[in-house]
């Protein structure tokens, strides 16, 4: 959303529109924005004009740097308004408690979620390795009342993800484990239907352990931050990837999912399993 910027900017009297270089993310009713192109006084005043600007947001934030470390955290200041990074965000019919600053999540992937959730058909068991506080998780099960394993690193968000089952009446069909995903096989059968990898950065690594517990023809939603100055050359460089990490016979279908950075895309590869 760089328009509300600009309008933020004009609010405060602060030129310099041409310096914005990204947009605002609303997460419930706290916006995290991105202004490395500006002075801390400059950045306050904007966190004051987003705040008068966006009716439904109570507090904002700025992020700094990016999404780093095992637990996916990004660091955040605040900027204006209230001072605190618990929230309530709703998205496809369901509510998410979050915290911003000790969970992962990303609302730019709203309409990822719901495209995977409407794929899941009833009777599947399905297994999410990196299952954050459940915005993957809980559409799935409440949408075809399937069988949800999450598995999620983070211990709080671990807890958030069973608060969030409750509040959207999902518990009896998700279940969580608060372990590294690398782990899994040791632990859970390999009996799944679909699984999601959710973790753009690493996935990679974990794609032993997920073709461990996929059965024969599994489908494997599988994210990946990809290098391309095009769309064509992300794909030809995920192809790549792919062939190195999953069996001849596996089939892929590729989307992009969004813009991560200049030159870097999110993608993700549908990789159907083959019998």
């Amino acid at each position: 959303m760089p328009r509300l910027i600009r309008q933020a900017l004009d609010r405060a009297g602060i030129e310099g529109a041409e310096r914005v270089s990204t947009g605002v993310d609303v997460v419930g009713d706290i916006a995290i924005v991105r202004l490395e192109e500006f002075g801390q006084k400059e950045k306050k005043r904007i966190g004051e004009a987003l705040l008068a600007e966006l009716r439904n947001v109570n507090g904002v934030y700025e992020q700094v740097g990016g999404v780093e470390g095992e637990l996916r955290l990004r660091s955040v200041k605040h900027l204006a308004g209230a001072r605190r990074t618990l929230t309530v965000h709703r998205e496809n019919g369901c509510q998410y408690r979050v915290d911003i600053a000790r969970c992962f999540f990303s609302p730019r992937l709203s309409t990822e979620r719901l495209r995977v959730a409407s794929q899941v058909r009833k009777g599947e068991l399905v297994l999410n390795m990196f299952a954050g506080v459940g915005p993957f998780s809980i559409p799935m099960a409440r949408s075809s009342r399937t069988l949800v394993t999450s598995c999620e690193i983070n211990p709080l968000a671990c807890r958030l993800h069973r608060e969030n089952d409750r509040l959207n009446r999902v518990e009896s069909l998700v279940k969580v484990f608060n372990d590294d995903a690398q782990d899994l096989p040791s632990k859970l059968r390999p009996e799944y239907d679909r699984i999601i990898m959710p973790h753009p950065s690493q996935a990679h690594r974990f794609v032993p352990a997920a073709l461990q517990l996929a059965k024969r023809k599994a489908m494997i939603h599988y994210y990946r931050h990809v290098l391309g100055r095009t769309e064509e050359e992300a794909r030809e460089n995920l192809n790549k990837e792919l062939s190195e990490l999953f069996p001849r016979k596996a089939r892929y279908d590729l989307r992009k999912v969004r813009e991560v950075g200049p030159r870097w895309l999110e993608m993700v590869a549908d990789v159907r399993l083959g019998g």
